[in-house]
């Protein structure tokens, strides 16, 4: 006959603790929310990087422009494939170096920037390709930095000047796009435009509306 304490004892040992198959099953339950969770994460890590990529390249162009009015000096920002971007300040503008095109001595003002791991500047088969289409009808998007538009394209240098203008090497305005997108996925693609005449710079997204594939701000 049992003692009824050593039977007590037995029975909650029994109760306690989990079976082998109860945590094969949670541990099942746990890699599957992880990896739902991973395949919904890599989407919105890649519009991050994108997104951030396209922020780095209109910020750049706009603190050029913006120091180029406040300092009184022209500015130099050059794109370099894959991921490069280099900005250089010139000598202090004045009115004869302007009138007779004079191209200042440039130092590098800072260390060149970089776009997220993952980003470049290309320009993503798909992506639209007729001046109609073009981010502020600019180019044919076959150029992943394609500046200096009305002079042939391809331009992978921007001055601005202390008047606020945007001109290539040659004193021509400047229009252009920048494309930056990862490889290979054509709705990472983003745009920032350039107009030479203002130096105004604006961003761009990559969208598919009625299976239309179009740009918008």
């Amino acid at each position: 006959m049992f003692d009824p304490f050593v039977q007590h004892r037995l029975s909650r040992r029994n109760e306690t603790g989990f079976s082998f198959l109860e945590v094969v099953v949670v541990l099942g339950i746990i890699l599957a929310v992880c990896g739902a969770a991973v395949f919904n994460l890599t989407p919105a890590l890649n519009t991050a990087r994108s997104n951030t990529g396209m922020e780095l390249v209109l910020g750049e162009l706009r603190r050029a422009h913006e120091r180029a009015v406040d300092e009184r000096r022209i500015y130099r920002v050059t794109f370099v494939t894959p991921q490069t971007i280099q900005v250089d300040v010139g000598q202090v503008a004045n009115i004869a170096a302007t009138i007779s095109g004079t191209t200042p001595a440039f130092t590098q003002m800072q260390p060149p920037m970089i776009l997220p791991p993952g980003v470049q500047f290309v320009a993503v088969p798909g992506i639209p390709t007729t001046t109609q289409t073009t981010p502020d009808g600019f180019g044919s998007g076959n150029k992943a930095i394609d500046l200096d538009i009305s002079n042939g394209g391809g331009g992978t240098q921007v001055y601005f000047q202390p008047d606020g203008r945007a001109l290539d090497s040659a004193n021509r305005l400047n229009n252009g796009v920048i494309y930056i997108a990862q490889p290979n996925n054509l709705f990472s693609s983003r745009a920032v435009s350039l107009y030479g005449a203002t130096g105004r710079v604006k961003s761009w997204f990559l969208t598919k509306v009625g299976g239309v594939h179009g740009w918008s701000q």
